[in-house]
């Protein structure tokens, strides 16, 4: 049976999968705190807009990608962490994240640790 971090990080990839910023915040609402912090070594973001501002501009560089759940999150208390991986293009790039989150099982922080491809827009980003 999943359990409910499982079902949480679930939505949150699925959240990923959309393709326009309004399905992107519908989804997003669904798992994400409302002032939810998302950090990566390129970029930061706040809060369920924010979040799907940033998923649906990084949608424009890889139209075909797919993220799934590499490894189930582990967590105790409110702390957790995951691996995950993107395809696109006919390549596979993984990552991983730490979390945290509410007992609503929102995420409240989520820190994603991966390297983009070399050939990646980053600068388009903002």
């Amino acid at each position: 049976m999943m359990s409910s971090v499982e079902k949480m990080i679930d939505q949150y990839i699925l959240a990923w999968n959309q393709t326009g910023l309004e399905s992107y915040s519908l989804e997003f609402e669904k798992c994400w705190g409302s002032n939810a912090l998302y950090s990566d070594q390129y970029s930061e973001h706040t809060g369920v807009q924010g979040i799907a501002d940033f998923a649906d501009q990084s949608l424009k560089f890889a139209p075909d990608r797919k993220f799934s759940v590499l490894e189930i999150p582990e967590c105790h208390h409110t702390y957790g962490r995951y691996a995950w991986k993107v395809e696109t293009g006919g390549k596979t790039n993984v990552g991983y994240d730490y979390f945290e989150f509410n007992a609503e099982f929102k995420i409240t922080k989520l820190i994603s640790f991966f390297t983009l491809p070399d050939d990646y827009p980053i600068e388009k980003l903002g």
